[in-house]
């Protein structure tokens, strides 16, 4: 088990200047602070090669499923446009069968009439 501890008294981090700050490694374990950008403001940076390659594998991992899945998204996006509204189509289906139903009874009505 690595290990990393640092003590730092108060005025020295409050007087560290832009850019710079206080190292520390053991092992796998390494620490880092320092002042922010921001006034006031202290950075800690902690971090073990062991977990830092394991937060690496997991982030990896995290997105290729999130392209996976943005991926499946797209292509239900797609398939929904692609697909048409069944009421719709009954409707229009019911629309055209009139349409036939009435056009022939007029030619059947026509050739009654005259005889053919």
């Amino acid at each position: 088990m690595s290990e990393v501890r640092l003590e730092i008294p108060t005025d020295s981090l409050l007087k560290l200047p832009e850019g710079s700050s206080f190292h520390a490694k053991s092992g796998q374990a390494r620490l880092d602070i320092g002042k922010g950008k921001e006034p006031g403001t202290i950075v800690v940076y902690a971090s073990c090669d062991s977990l830092q390659r394991q937060c690496e594998y997991y982030e990896k991992s995290s997105s290729v499923w999130r392209e996976c899945y943005e991926g499946m998204a797209d292509l239900y996006e797609a398939e929904l446009k692609q697909r048409s509204n069944p009421v719709k189509t009954f409707f229009t289906g019911l629309g055209i069968g009139i349409a036939i139903t009435v056009l022939g009874m007029i030619i059947i009505k026509n050739k009654l009439k005259n005889g053919n």
